[in-house]
């Protein structure tokens, strides 16, 4: 029998929120038991929700069963760097931004550092992934958006001046032109492509 509906997605929430937040590390398990405890609700809402969150490519099938979240491997942390500046460049080349974007985090109150940054880079993307016409492509740069949240909180570890760069990136989508703007993303990009090994070793779980 199927989860209740608001049981479901209220597991579905919480648990997409923790893995975002990087609560869950790459290659760690879901002990679906003790996070249903932990969340109030069944086990099967949890199983529900994890499902989903398999569809969404940010938990995998475990090898032993259950699930897991997906290794960073250092090809991984490449490909979606890749794949995001894709969409980014793809989506202004057809569609400028109709309203100025500011670089906000979900959540302002105690959050400093590298977690405040990486928060405000994805509120920045997902706010023009929101002002997207073509709503597959607004699909498109939310799922590949979500899949580098976690990475996105490790990049302070290897990479110096993330404030300054975003500042950078904002001006480019708001206001650059020709050239320049797509430089600026391709330069953005194409530095966290460069240290994807550094990056991925930051991902992993200690011991």
């Amino acid at each position: 029998m199927s989860p209740e509906p608001v049981a479901a997605d209220r597991a579905y929430l919480l648990l997409k929120t923790d893995i975002l937040s990087g609560r869950f590390s790459p290659g760690r398990a879901i002990i679906e038991r003790v996070v249903a405890i932990e969340y109030g609700v069944s086990i099967s809402p949890i199983r529900d929700a994890a499902q989903r969150l398999v569809g969404e490519h940010l938990l995998e099938i475990g090898t032993g069963g259950g699930f897991r979240v997906p290794i960073a491997t250092p090809a991984a942390v490449r490909d979606l760097y890749s794949w995001h500046d894709h969409l980014v460049r793809h989506l202004i080349k057809v569609q400028m931004p109709t309203e100025l974007l500011t670089p906000q985090p979900w959540i302002l109150r105690d959050i400093v550092g590298g977690e405040k940054i990486a928060r405000a880079a994805t509120g920045l993307f997902r706010a023009l992934a929101d002002q997207a016409i073509n709503r597959e492509h607004a699909r498109s740069l939310h799922a590949a958006n979500d899949r580098l949240q976690a990475i996105r909180l490790r990049e302070h570890l290897v990479m110096d001046n993330l404030d300054m760069e975003l500042q950078q990136i904002t001006a480019a989508i708001n206001c650059g032109s020709g050239l320049n703007r797509f430089s600026v993303l391709r330069a953005y990009h194409r530095r966290r492509m460069r240290r994807a090994e550094k990056i991925s070793d930051s991902l992993r779980p200690l011991g």
